[in-house]
């Protein structure tokens, strides 16, 4: 009975036509294509989604002048919060080998919503070779004054062969609770 019913349903879904694609699996044009006015309005909806996941090919259909556009955001002061987290996780993305100078800094900067640093921690392998994550996140960890900024470090640490790091500062935190979660992970090693 359930085939039955399963059966009818199916047949009154309307065949696809060919050649044409849903808005979803659509591309967009590359980003030689468009002007500056229209990457300027893309980037401009893409940071204005609220809880979406931007897929990585909108973020990659950028190209260089997005990624510019976005490296200018995310270090912008008067930009909120949001908007600069969103333009650290679009370059986090795209991985553009200039962007890691910009998450760098943002993630060292005392100055920079928690959101936004929390973020370029996180996003700094991206823009990094495995590497070098240890070497980039190693002051973070260590010198950052929010609890939160330095177990972000240990995690993303945790995850990318900086154990050794994590365990020395795990045992200079007053509250070793703080790294747990990446002691766990080192543990596991």
């Amino acid at each position: 009975m359930i085939n039955i019913v399963l059966a009818s349903l199916l047949s009154a879904i309307p065949p696809a036509r060919p050649g044409a694609a849903s808005p979803s699996s659509r591309e967009p044009p590359p980003a030689a294509q468009l002007t500056d006015e229209e990457v300027q309005q893309r980037v401009e909806a893409l940071l204005g989604t609220i809880d979406t996941r931007i897929p990585a090919e909108q973020w990659h259909a950028l190209g260089p002048r997005g990624t510019a556009l976005l490296e200018r955001i995310a270090q912008d002061p008067n930009m909120l919060p949001s908007k600069r987290a969103g333009a650290v996780a679009g370059l986090s993305v795209i991985g553009a080998p200039s962007s890691s100078t910009v998450l760098l800094d943002l993630a060292r900067s005392e100055q920079a919503p928690l959101t936004v640093r929390l973020n370029a921690v996180h996003g700094t392998p991206g823009v990094l070779p495995a590497s070098q994550v240890g070497a980039a996140l190693k002051s973070v960890l260590e010198g950052a004054k929010d609890a939160h900024v330095r177990r972000a470090a240990a995690e993303v640490l945790s995850r990318h062969g900086g154990c050794s790091l994590v365990r020395a500062q795990a045992r200079r935190e007053a509250d070793a609770v703080q790294m747990q979660s990446a002691l766990e992970r080192c543990d596991k090693r």
